[in-house]
C-alpha cells in the first residue's frame, strides 16, 4: 500500500509542486529553474544543479506529506490493502512476484514516464540559455541548411554531364 500511495498521490504532490515552482520561476525571472530540461550554454551545469536541487526538495517535501498521510490514515489503508489483495493469498508465490516486482515495476514506469514529460526540455525551450550573438549565427546557418534540404528534395530536371540529349553515353570517363 505504501508503494501505491507514492505513486499515486506522491506523483500528484510532484506535479502541483513543479506546477507551483514554474509559476514562481515565471514570476520572479529564476532563469535557472525556468526552462526544465535544459541544459546546454556556458553555464548549463548551473541549470542542471539548480532544477536537481528544485527537484530534491519538491521530493523531501512530498515524501514528508505522504509519510504524514499514512501514518493518520494508517487503519483505512491496512482495510484496503486486505480487499485489494485477498484474492492473490491463495497463491504466495504470486502474491510475493506480484507484490515485489510486478505491482511496482508497473507503477514505476507510469511514474517515471509522467515525471519526465513534465521535467524534460519542452520544444520551444530549444537554445534558450545560448547567447544572442550565436543564435543569430545560428539563425543563418539553420536557414541555409533548410534551403539547402529544400533544394535536395527537388526534383532534377538537368540532365547529367556524362549523358547526351538522346540519352547515350559519351566516351568520358567517369569518376
Amino acid at each position: 500500500m505504501s508503494f501505491l500511495i507514492d505513486t499515486t498521490l506522491g506523483l500528484f504532490l510532484a506535479i502541483l509542486c513543479l506546477r507551483a515552482l514554474d509559476e514562481l520561476a515565471n514570476d520572479y525571472n529564476w532563469t535557472h529553474l525556468k526552462d526544465s530540461g535544459v541544459y546546454v550554454g556556458p553555464e548549463g551545469w548551473k541549470h542542471w544543479i539548480s532544477q536537481l536541487i528544485a527537484w530534491l526538495a519538491i521530493m523531501t517535501v512530498t515524501k514528508i506529506i505522504i509519510y504524514f498521510f499514512m501514518w493518520a490514515f494508517s487503519q483505512e489503508l491496512a482495510w484496503i490493502g486486505q480487499l485489494l489483495f485477498a484474492p492473490l493469498q491463495g497463491n504466495i508465490r504470486f502474491e510475493l512476484i506480484f507484490v515485489m516486482i510486478l505491482f511496482p515495476g508497473v507503477l514505476n514506469v507510469i511514474y517515471f514516464w509522467i515525471a519526465d514529460s513534465y521535467l524534460k526540455a519542452k520544444d520551444g525551450h530549444v537554445g534558450v540559455h545560448e547567447p544572442t550573438t550565436l543564435d543569430d549565427s545560428n539563425n543563418d546557418k539553420k536557414e541555409s541548411l533548410l534551403e539547402g534540404e529544400i533544394e535536395a528534395t527537388k526534383p532534377s530536371t538537368t540532365q547529367p554531364s556524362w549523358a547526351t540529349p538522346d540519352g547515350n553515353k559519351t566516351n568520358e570517363t567517369l569518376v
